[in-house]
C-alpha cells in the first residue's frame, strides 16, 4: 500500500465493476417483462403529445451529460479549495515541495 487512497481505490474499483456486472441481468429482466407484457397486449395506443415526451434514452443521455457537468463543476470547486489549503496541508502532510496557494476566484 502506497498509501491510505489505495484501499478506497480497490473498494472503488469493486462497486464500479458491480455497477457493471449488473448490466445484462437487468437488461435480460426488462427484455423478459416487456415480452410478457407485448404477448398479453399486442398493441398499445401512442400518449397524446407523444412528439413532446422524450424517449429513455434521451433523458437517460441528457442525466449523464448532466452529471458530468456537476462532477466536474464540484471538482473545479474542491481543487481550489485544496491549492488554497496547500500551504498548510503540504506542512501537515510533509510535502517538501510547498505548493503556493492559489486565490479563488
Amino acid at each position: 500500500m502506497d498509501n491510505l487512497l489505495d484501499p478506497v481505490t480497490d473498494i472503488q474499483d469493486k462497486v464500479v465493476d458491480g455497477v457493471k456486472r449488473t448490466k445484462q441481468p437487468i437488461a435480460d429482466a426488462v427484455a423478459t417483462v416487456i415480452g410478457l407484457v407485448l404477448d398479453q397486449v399486442p398493441s398499445v395506443p401512442a400518449l397524446p403529445y407523444a412528439e413532446l415526451f422524450p424517449t429513455p434514452l434521451e433523458v437517460i443521455d441528457n442525466q449523464a451529460k448532466f452529471a458530468t457537468k456537476v462532477v466536474n463543476a464540484t471538482k473545479t470547486v474542491a481543487t481550489a479549495a485544496a491549492k488554497s489549503a496547500a500551504p498548510l496541508t503540504d506542512q501537515l502532510l510533509d510535502r517538501t515541495t510547498p505548493v503556493s496557494a492559489v486565490k479563488a476566484a
